[in-house]
């Protein structure tokens, strides 16, 4: 089996770099291919990477070592285990959800996923979203990952919206502490 050559890691595209980067569903599930297998495609159940490619089913395979019966063995897809399973949207349909939310600054709603990408349900659109945004916040989610970029934080605010306001208030807070650890 030959093994996939990982891309590189990608900063933040622009929408005509997006377009040339992924201009079909071909390219899309060859960059998730190369990006989730670096080191060759194996079993997504029992890790095993001696699967052999389904000649009939193009991105497909086959992994004999984790079967049911021991004979015909599990089927697997690019997509199998991942937030895009089970799903009847393109996989350049996620690509672009994943994008605008990310690339937008102050993210994208669910409905504004919805009107921009001219889906036939909100739910549709809340769906993806719901699932992308999870994926972001799981500790495992690291076979898509990359370069990450922060633009514009401001942590904290005004001493005038503080609850405690002045140097003696904030003194009375340290010796409030100070009496509750001793």
């Amino acid at each position: 089996m030959a093994r996939a050559k990982q891309p590189k890691p990608v900063h933040q595209l622009t929408a005509d770099q997006f377009e040339r980067m992924f201009p079909d569903e071909e390219a899309c599930k060859a960059y998730l291919v190369a990006r989730r297998w670096p080191h060759g495609v194996h079993c997504p159940r029992c890790g095993n990477p001696k699967v052999y490619d389904l000649k009939t089913r193009k991105w497909h395979w086959q992994c004999t070592q984790c079967a049911p019966g021991g004979s015909t063995g599990y089927r697997f897809s690019h997509i199998a285990g991942t937030i895009f399973e089970n799903t009847n949207k393109p996989l350049r349909d996620w690509f672009r959800v994943t994008h605008l939310m990310l690339t937008s600054k102050k993210g994208m709603s669910a409905l504004q996923i919805h009107r921009f990408m001219g889906f036939g349900s909100y739910k549709t659109a809340w769906h993806m979203c719901h699932r992308i945004r999870t994926a972001l916040v799981e500790r495992d989610f690291d076979k898509l990952g990359g370069i990450v970029e922060v633009d514009e934080t401001f942590v904290g605010g005004l001493a005038k919206n503080r609850h405690i306001e002045g140097e003696m208030a904030a003194g009375r807070a340290v010796l409030a502490l100070e009496k509750r650890l001793s």
